[in-house]
């Protein structure tokens, strides 16, 4: 008996689907790599500023999980952000780190939460406000 048409395009997908799985996973590695390289490269960092956080899991087996929101100055802007990274420490409101922030785009964003910085401001004689960020100890 003669197989059909679509009987042998199915056993052909059957025995070769997997190279297909591994051609897309290949693909999509590939581009979150370069999105990756592209971002570390076109990037300035900046600070920002923690102003809530918030709970959005919690369960038997994992701990509390939270969403930090934070405020950064880029070009002049105010922009604000939102990470789920894990930070230590129960009052987190107020604290300062790094931002790193895509010059082509502002919305891509990245808290280092690596290293705490403390804000201080200097009044130039002119009158001019100048901000400082030091390494908190």
């Amino acid at each position: 008996m003669k197989e059909s048409k679509s009987s042998k395009t199915w056993n052909y997908y059957k025995k070769n689907s997997w190279k297909l799985g591994v051609f897309i996973l290949l693909v999509t590695i590939f581009y979150f790599v370069i999105q990756k390289v592209e971002f570390n490269m076109n990037s300035i960092e900046t600070y920002g500023k923690i102003y809530e956080k918030k709970r959005i899991l919690s369960g038997m087996r994992v701990g509390p999980q939270f969403m930090y929101k934070f405020w950064f100055m880029y070009e002049g802007k105010k922009h604000f952000g939102k990470t789920t990274k894990t930070l230590e420490g129960e009052n987190n409101i107020g604290r300062v780190f790094k931002v790193k922030v895509s010059k082509n785009n502002p919305e891509v964003y990245e808290i280092l939460f690596e290293q705490e910085y403390v804000v201080k401001y200097i009044i130039e004689k002119n009158g001019n406000k100048k901000t400082l960020y030091l390494e908190k100890n």
